[in-house]
């Protein structure tokens, strides 16, 4: 069996926190034999410390699909936004007065404003952050629009112009824009593959937009939370409590530990 894990609101509480009995639970899981992955819209450098705590060296995913690490030195595959279109996404805001935005490569982070006081939690995660310049030729893994009242007319500007790319709008208003293919249900098709796991035998647990995917391609899906997205809970078969009240521990302790 495959248990297939998302982060924030999934393990991890609103806090930031992983729950000792939520870790305990998907270590016991591994040593009972099951394969255990994570799959999160964080970056590498941002999971890194819960990877640590649930003792996950791979096969796992990082900013949502786009990259998938084989284990912690090698890279199964990695799915990026092409230059031209980072700048056909980015272009129109160069100047504009609110729309802020972030190219993320790898765990380095290009951005309009260095200054804006949106990009702050970046310095607390180790990752470089450089101002973004009319010759930035990178691959992104993807594109960050800070959060704001407008971030809704630009996911309506990329479903129109560039209807190819995946697109998250979160409640707080922050947009993600990634590749096509750089999604979570691509990603762990690609990680049971890679570890001979049947789509059948394959758990996905997750609560946001990101996680529709996965939890769809799994062969069992579980919702986890109050605030799970609408669309994730369509996709799931059941739902189980927040990480706060320790949902993921008790659902494997009745499920897979029994």
């Amino acid at each position: 069996m495959l248990l297939a894990f998302d982060l924030d609101r999934t393990v991890v509480t609103d806090d930031g926190e992983l729950p000792s009995g939520i870790a305990t639970a998907i270590c016991a899981a591994r040593d009972a034999g099951h394969h255990v992955t994570v799959l999160t819209g964080r970056a590498r450098a941002s999971a890194q410390h819960f990877l640590e705590q649930l003792a996950i060296t791979g096969p796992f995913s990082v900013n949502h699909g786009a990259v998938v690490m084989r284990d912690m030195t090698t890279t199964l595959s990695h799915v990026t936004l092409p230059a031209v279109d980072v700048h056909s996404l980015v272009k129109p805001y160069l100047t504009h007065d609110v729309i802020e935005f972030s190219c993320m490569v790898a765990d380095a982070l290009f951005v309009k404003n260095p200054a804006d006081p949106r990009w702050g939690w970046v310095h607390a995660q180790n990752r470089s952050i450089t101002r973004f310049t009319a010759d930035f030729g990178f691959a992104a893994d993807k594109v960050l629009f800070a959060a704001s009242e407008t971030s809704a007319s630009v996911q309506r500007r990329v479903k129109r112009d560039l209807p190819h790319l995946e697109h998250y709008l979160w409640g707080d208003g922050f947009l993600e824009v990634l590749a096509a293919g750089a999604d979570k249900g691509t990603a762990l098709a690609l990680i049971a593959q890679h570890l001979g796991v049947p789509r059948h035998e394959v758990i996905a647990f997750g609560d946001g937009l990101n996680d529709v995917s996965m939890l769809r391609w799994a062969g069992r899906a579980v919702a986890v939370g109050p605030h799970v997205h609408p669309d994730a809970l369509a996709a799931a078969g059941e739902a189980i409590a927040s990480p706060e009240e320790g949902g993921v521990a008790t659902w494997l302790a009745a499920n897979v530990l029994a």
